[in-house]
């Protein structure tokens, strides 16, 4: 991908609040190419097709369970920063997000 097509690909948090959010949505929907979302300069997120997410989420389960179990231990063992107590450590994101067999009920849902 040239840096062109990256470019044409981004868009502000204010352009999508300015009624270009149908038009992002619809070109995801036919040509499957994601948006990434600007906000002060910096990107904050990316929007892609929801067939996309399913199988970004596929991918990651199966890379998630090529893991070894050493490396889920020491994941594990990983300081978590508490904004109570002072000092270094880890914080843990907690995942948001919808497995796939989530996403295939809701979308199998509303089909019928």
């Amino acid at each position: 991908m040239d840096l062109r097509s990256v470019f044409d690909c981004m868009i502000s948090v204010s352009e999508l609040g300015r009624g270009q959010a149908s038009k992002v949505i619809q070109a995801v929907e036919d040509q499957g190419t994601p948006y990434i979302v600007i906000k002060n300069n910096k990107p904050q997120a990316v929007i892609v097709s929801v067939n996309e997410y399913v199988e970004l989420l596929k991918a990651k389960d199966m890379l998630n369970s090529l893991q070894p179990p050493v490396g889920r231990e020491l994941y594990n063992s990983l300081p978590v920063h508490n904004s109570s107590s002072p000092g270094p450590g880890y914080t843990r994101q907690k995942s948001g997000s919808l497995t796939a067999d989530e996403i295939s009920i809701f979308l199998n849902e509303e089909n019928d």
